[in-house]
């Protein structure tokens, strides 16, 4: 991959990264390769969470769109009608938070 953008940790401690040739790639705690995600759905992944149940959270900034993924990185579905949006997390409650940069908001799911 190229130009890392940002890594979650699944409860495994496999490490998913995202970067700017479109991918989401995940490595063992080792550095050993593993897999990577379905990328029909990723353009210029910036973000990424993992929930507790093991579900990704990819923010897609070219596509203004969180992508969710199950655990062995399938892709299930988006959520669109954000404007350049960066980061991503989880919060303690299960709570999603993106930051939607282009519209200077914090948006909850």
């Amino acid at each position: 991959f190229s130009r890392p953008y940002d890594i979650a940790f699944d409860i495994s401690g496999d490490v998913h990264v995202t970067a700017y040739s479109n991918s989401v790639t995940v490595f063992t705690p080792s550095g050993q390769f593993v897999r990577e995600y379905d990328q029909t759905h990723l353009r210029d992944p910036v973000g990424i969470a993992i929930d507790s149940a093991g579900y990704s959270l990819v923010v897609s900034n070219r596509l203004n769109s969180l992508s969710i993924y199950d655990p062995s990185g399938r892709f299930i579905h988006s959520i669109r009608g954000f404007r350049y949006p960066y980061g991503v997390s989880v919060s303690p409650d299960g709570s999603v938070w993106l930051a939607d940069h282009g519209n200077s908001r914090l948006v909850k799911h």
